[in-house]
């Protein structure tokens, strides 16, 4: 997946700024904040996620009850 991001003249000025002085790029450098905010989710809590959105209305309607019965 590829995906374009406009950045505002204040912030590529400075990531181009730190990347001259760290001897990286501006693309790695904006790739590593982003990784460091968005980390990977765990498979398993994504398997959860898919399965919700599977779900029917019944199957949460079922899901809600059994919470409010314990």
């Amino acid at each position: 997946m590829s995906m374009t991001l406009t950045i505002p003249d204040d912030i590529a000025e400075f990531v181009s700024g730190v990347a001259r002085k760290s001897g990286g790029t501006p693309d790695s450098l904006l790739l590593d904040a982003l990784r460091a905010h968005f980390p990977p989710i765990p498979d398993d809590l994504k398997d959860e996620f898919d399965a919700l959105e599977r779900a029917s209305d019944a199957d949460l309607l079922f899901f809600e009850s059994s919470l409010e019965a314990r």
